[in-house]
């Protein structure tokens, strides 16, 4: 078992009737086997140890188990269309609409959401595909299709559609497809 275990182990703590935390001692893995593990005292050097290390973990993550990395500013991603909209004579006026995906897989990049908020450049003229040209160019948004896309943190300039910028999807960042393929 090594040092960064036995001092996790060290540090175990029950919750006390009155709501603080108590220490309790912990017995340590043997380095030898055939040796006799020790119980080691909240005041010993091990404990000691133990709580240093536990400053370390602390300033790495934040001190939040919970903490999770933010979203990439790039990725890729394999996603599944769950709601489109559409603008009217969007190319005219230079209008990008936010469509709903549920994520399948991030290839590229960190996004830790199901739900993925992508705004499109006019719809109606379908998704620019990607140089490495895997998949078939997506012509129309149909919901339930599969898009592979490449994205960029933002919505771009110009007019932008949001139909999802209220609740808990507005907390959400959004994205701007640079480009994609439908069938991947």
């Amino acid at each position: 078992m090594t040092r960064a275990c036995v001092a996790c182990l060290a540090l175990v703590g029950l919750l006390g009737q009155a709501g603080c935390w108590m220490s309790v001692p912990v017995l340590e893995a043997s380095a030898s086997p055939g040796m006799v593990p020790a119980v080691i005292a909240p005041e010993s050097d091990a404990a000691v140890a133990a709580a240093d290390v536990d400053e370390v973990i602390d300033d790495v993550d934040g001190g939040d188990p919970s903490a999770l990395p933010e979203p990439s500013r790039q990725l890729e991603v394999e996603a599944e269309l769950v709601e489109a909209r559409n603008a009217a004579h969007c190319g005219d006026n230079k209008v990008s609409v936010v469509m709903r995906y549920a994520v399948k897989r991030v290839l590229t990049g960190s996004y830790d959401e199901r739900d993925l908020f992508v705004a499109h450049q006019c719809p109606e003229m379908g998704l620019p595909t990607c140089r490495e040209g895997k998949g078939a160019r997506v012509r129309a948004f149909r919901v339930g299709e599969v898009h592979r896309l490449q994205l960029v943190q933002g919505t771009g300039g110009g007019k932008v559609v949001d139909k999802f910028n209220d609740g808990a999807s507005a907390e959400l960042p959004r994205y701007r497809s640079r480009c994609g393929a439908a069938g991947t």
